[in-house]
């Protein structure tokens, strides 16, 4: 029997080439599951290995996360003292105006943040919802900051209006 480290391609420690996972011809099921076969520290070599080719291997990345509507979610999350099903110390807050969005963006930056992540509490935006998140997207982005959200479940096209807004991630 093999062991651990011998996979498929003949390379110790490789379920598939990492330049053809990389162009993505590399994507079948049989990579995706050599992948899950490899031993951990197989992985966290090739994940390194992949970000070291595309980034500075010592840079940390500083990101900002605001929560721009808190506490109310109508889901049963028991782990989240953000639910409306449980008493928490949460406070109930609706969406944050845009301009305390952008004060709070602007300080992330002066602190030398990259990215500036929003976060809402509910089960996912309601129409209206999305549109003010939309506004406060382009705003962080016009600043120069990478943006990113958690909003819950999108509907079908909200991911879209996001991007088009600027959402990066």
């Amino acid at each position: 029997m093999p062991n651990a480290t011998t996979i498929h391609n003949g390379q110790a420690g490789s379920a598939v080439h990492p330049s053809q996972v990389e162009d993505g011809s590399g994507w079948t099921r049989a990579a995706v599951e050599a992948l899950f076969e490899l031993p951990f520290n197989d992985l966290l070599y090739r994940a390194q290995s992949v970000h070291r080719r595309h980034h500075d291997a010592n840079a940390v990345q500083l990101s900002t996360l605001l929560s721009i509507k808190t506490g109310g979610c109508p889901e049963d999350c028991a782990y989240c003292p953000q639910s409306a099903r449980y008493r928490t110390e949460v406070e109930n807050e609706p969406l944050l105006a845009l301009e305390d969005v952008l004060a709070a963006a602007r300080a992330a930056k002066e602190n030398g943040a990259t990215r500036f992540c929003m976060g809402a509490a509910w089960r996912g935006p309601k129409p209206k919802d999305l549109e003010q998140v939309a506004e406060r997207v382009s705003a962080v982005k016009a600043l120069g900051l990478e943006t990113c959200a958690t909003l819950g479940l999108l509907r079908e096209g909200q991911a879209e209006r996001l991007k088009a807004a600027g959402l990066d991630y």
